[in-house]
C-alpha cells in the first residue's frame, strides 16, 4: 500500500510544476478562485482529514496571527504614549509562496507600522511559506491585507499551563531550598544515582529538568531534557532524586501567599568507574568549550563563538544542547541550511526538540 503523502508538500510541487511550465504571468490578483494560505504545520491537511479547505485556511490565517502577535515587540514610544490600534499590513504573495512588496496601507504611529514590517520581514527569511493563490488552474499572484493589532495589556504575573496549573512568573520571594543554594548542590551531588548497570558504558551526559515547586513545598518535574540521550533509566534517576527533595523547599510566595514556580535544575551523570576517566574529561573540556562559545556569543563574537562550538561538538558530536547552541549561532548568522542540519539532527536524536516552533519554522515539517 502507497505511504500516506504529505498533501500541502504535494500540492505546493504542483504549483512549482505549473509555473515551470507555463508563461510567467506578472498580474496582481485582487481577487482568486482560491485565496492564498500560509503553510503551517498545525493546520496541514494531512492532520485533519475531515476538515473542508476553508477550515485548513482560517486555522492557518488564525495560528499565523498568534505567531505575529508573539513576536511583536510593542514600540516603546507607543507604549509611553498609550497608542492602540490597529495597524493594516499589505503584502504580495508570490507563485513561489513567498511574500513581496510588504509595505503599510494603515498606520497608527510611534514605530507600531514598522514594528508590523520588521516581523513580516522576519517571517518571510525565517522560512514562512503560503499555499498561492490559484485561478483558473494556475497559481497566482496574489495581494493580501493583513490587520495586526497593537494593545496594551498589564502582564499577568502568571500563566495556566496546559495541565491546568497556574505557574507564577513574577514573584516576591523565589522559593528556597533548605540551606540554600550550596545545600541543594550537594543534595544533587550526594543523592543522585547513577543506574548500576550502566557504570562500565561510560555514559557522561546532563538531564535539565524545569521543577514546580508547590505551595506546600513539594517539587516536581515539569518537563525534562536528556540533551546527551542518556535514556530512560537515567532519566528516572533524576526524577527519583527530585522527589527526595519534596519537603525541603519554602515556597515562592506572591501578594503575601505562597504560590506554584517553576525553575530550572542540571542534573550531571558521570560514572565513578576507572575506566571512564578518559570519556569524564572529554565531556568536562567540551562542556568548558560549550561555556567559552556561549560567553563570546554574550558578547556578539558570534564567529568565535562558532569555533569553540566546533571543537566541543568534535569531542561530543551528538550532544543536542551544543548542536542547538551551534544552530542557533549558524541561524543569526544567515546560513540558514546549516542551522537547519544542526537543527533537524537534534530532533533525529531525541525524536522531538525543545524548540520546534522555531525548527518548523526556519526548516519545515
Amino acid at each position: 500500500m502507497m505511504k500516506k503523502t504529505n498533501l500541502w508538500v504535494l500540492f505546493a510541487l504542483f504549483c512549482n510544476l505549473l509555473v515551470a511550465q507555463t508563461p510567467a504571468d506578472t498580474t496582481i490578483y485582487e481577487v482568486a478562485e482560491k485565496l492564498p494560505i500560509p503553510m503551517l504545520a498545525a493546520c496541514q491537511p494531512a492532520q485533519h482529514p475531515g476538515w473542508t479547505e476553508d477550515s485548513i485556511r482560517r486555522c492557518a490565517e488564525t495560528q499565523l496571527l498568534s505567531i505575529l502577535s508573539r513576536n511583536m515587540r510593542y514600540p516603546e514610544e507607543a507604549r509611553q504614549k498609550n497608542i492602540e490600534g490597529t495597524v493594516v499590513a499589505s503584502f504580495i504573495v508570490e507563485t513561489t509562496g513567498r511574500m513581496s512588496n510588504i509595505s503599510i496601507l494603515k498606520d497608527i504611529g510611534s514605530g507600531c507600522g514598522d514594528e508590523a514590517l520588521r516581523v513580516l520581514h522576519a517571517l518571510d527569511t525565517a522560512g514562512l511559506r503560503w499555499l498561492p493563490a490559484m485561478h483558473q488552474g494556475k497559481p497566482v499572484r496574489m495581494k493580501q491585507a493583513l490587520p495586526l493589532r497593537f494593545k496594551l495589556q498589564e502582564a499577568l504575573p502568571y500563566y495556566i499551563s496546559d495541565a491546568g496549573d497556574t505557574i507564577y512568573t513574577s514573584v516576591e520571594t523565589q522559593p528556597d531550598f533548605r540551606g540554600g543554594l550550596d545545600s541543594l548542590l550537594a543534595f544533587v551531588l550526594n543523592r543522585l544515582d547513577y543506574p548500576a548497570r550502566y557504570r562500565d558504558s561510560c555514559r557522561t551526559g546532563i538531564i535539565e529538568m524545569a521543577l514546580l515547586i508547590r505551595p506546600d513545598g513539594r517539587a516536581e518535574v515539569d518537563n525534562q531534557i536528556d540533551f546527551s540521550n542518556l535514556g530512560m533509566d537515567f532519566q528516572w534517576e533524576a526524577l527519583r532524586m527530585v522527589n527526595r527533595t519534596t519537603g525541603l523547599w519554602t515556597p515562592a510566595t506572591y501578594d503575601g501567599k505562597p504560590v506554584t514556580t517553576t525553575i530550572p535544575l542540571r542534573t550531571l551523570f558521570k560514572s565513578d568507574q576507572p575506566g571512564c576517566t578518559a570519556a569524564n574529561e572529554k565531556f568536562d573540556q567540551a562542556m568548558i568549550l560549550a561555556d567559552d562559545g556561549a560567553e563570546l556569543a554574550g558578547q556578539n563574537e558570534t564567529e568565535k563563538a562558532l569555533e569553540q562550538w566546533n571543537k566541543a561538538l568534535a569531542l561530543l558530536p551528538d550532544n543536542t544542547e551544543l548542536l542547538y547552541y551551534r544552530g542557533s549561532a549558524l541561524l543569526t548568522l544567515n546560513r540558514k541550511e546549516e542551522a537547519c542540519k544542526d537543527f533537524n539532527r537534534v530532533k533525529e536524536i531525541l525524536g522531538t526538540t525543545w524548540f520546534e516552533q522555531l525548527r518548523r519554522l526556519v526548516c519545515g515539517w
